[in-house]
């Protein structure tokens, strides 16, 4: 069996530049360079030692010296805490630094006593270094993590948009002439099944809303293939009446299954992108009849609560079913993947609605008050 090596031309050129290294060691040790650095490290260290002797011996600490010392540990605590870019942490370090070298001199000349401000900073210094590189590597590993999920993703929706959207067209087709056929025989307006509220669902509405839901299918894929592929525009926001919008094109799809209410005061205006929030709040509701109730709706009760904020919009969603599990957090909830241990979903639909919620910078809270089940959206009114 023939061993076939991949880059093999990198792999080459790595065996060259460690033949470089190793030849550059290899002359350091021939030469005295090496020898000179030891032993001139040995005598920094010699003298390094013998100055914190002689400290120890005759420089004694004082009470000033411990307030200065402890000053200065609490400033580079909070350097280190609040100042948010390496560049800003080193940059008060070393003017802190640059501080305390007079200091220092100050409290040994005239005082006769030892500070360790400066051997503190340059200890906080080294500390932050290290904390610097991992954040930096961490961060790296972790964008890389993304773009291949990104990837992934992407293939996925382009897959469904080639095969399932020429699947929704056929089935346009005969519903269509179903609806044309009923309606020249006067039959669209009989009634075909009771709602929740007692009223009649006709032919005629019932149809629609499978054309509705198809419709929707379509805007589904288009919209996944915009949010995955962050292409989703300025332009393609709308202002829009968000109470209409749950009335008319969200409410009206699941009222056959299950009680849903919507409190507002007044008309709310939003910049939305429509199908994309549809599809999120579509998600909250089946969530709601696959996993609060478990398929069994009756009794079941849903609630949106929309406030007004000078330059928000906060919906808040309840509904009486189980109880959402304690142990999934906001970031669990709107992750791929991830769903309690007896969840019989696959864990996407909570990954839609966080991917709406951050395209329309948003933010998604879990409230664990009396409500069974209570989340907390917060839209800007004006979107991006």
């Amino acid at each position: 069996m023939r061993l076939s090596l991949p880059d093999r031309k990198l792999l080459a050129s790595n065996i060259l530049i460690s033949m470089a290294i190793a030849l550059f060691v290899y002359f350091l040790l021939q030469t005295p360079i090496m020898p000179w650095m030891l032993l001139r490290l040995i005598k920094l260290l010699f003298s390094i030692h013998f100055s914190i002797l002689l400290n120890k011996s005759f420089l004694m600490p004082s009470a000033a010296s411990l307030m200065i010392d402890l000053f200065v540990l609490v400033i580079c605590a909070f350097f280190w805490t609040y100042l948010k870019t390496p560049l800003r942490r080193f940059g008060a370090m070393a003017a802190l630094g640059a501080l305390l070298v007079p200091v220092t001199y100050f409290m040994i000349t005239s005082h006769g006593t030892l500070i360790i401000s400066l051997l503190v900073v340059v200890g906080v210094v080294i500390g932050m270094t290290v904390d610097a590189a991992r954040e930096y590597w961490s961060d790296r590993v972790n964008r890389k993590l993304v773009e291949e999920k990104h990837d992934a993703e992407y293939n996925i929706l382009r897959h469904l948009n080639h095969n399932v959207k020429p699947n929704i067209q056929m089935a346009k087709s005969p519903i269509t002439a179903v609806i044309s056929f009923l309606e020249s025989r006067n039959m669209l307006e009989q009634p075909l099944a009771k709602r929740l509220d007692g009223s009649d669902e006709t032919v005629g509405e019932a149809l629609r809303n499978a054309m509705c839901s198809l419709a929707h299918i379509n805007d589904i894929l288009e919209t996944a293939r915009e949010l995955v592929s962050h292409e989703i525009r300025r332009e393609d926001f709308r202002e829009t009446d968000i109470c209409r919008l749950f009335r008319q094109e969200i409410i009206p799809l699941f009222a056959s299954k299950l009680s849903i209410t919507v409190q507002f005061h007044n008309a709310i205006t939003v910049r939305l992108h429509r199908q994309s929030f549809i599809e999120a709040i579509n998600n909250l509701i089946r969530n709601a009849e696959t996993h609060g109730f478990q398929g069994n709706c009756s009794g079941g009760l849903l609630s949106f609560r929309i406030i007004e904020r000078r330059k928000s919009v906060v919906i808040d969603y309840t509904n009486n079913g189980r109880p959402f599990p304690e142990n999934l957090t906001e970031r669990d909830f709107v992750a791929f993947g991830k769903k309690s241990g007896d969840s019989p979903g696959e864990g996407l639909g909570g990954a839609w609605i966080g991917k709406v919620i951050a395209a329309h910078n948003g933010s998604f809270e879990i409230i664990r008050d009396a409500h069974p089940l209570h989340f907390r959206i917060t839209l800007p009114k004006g979107g991006i």
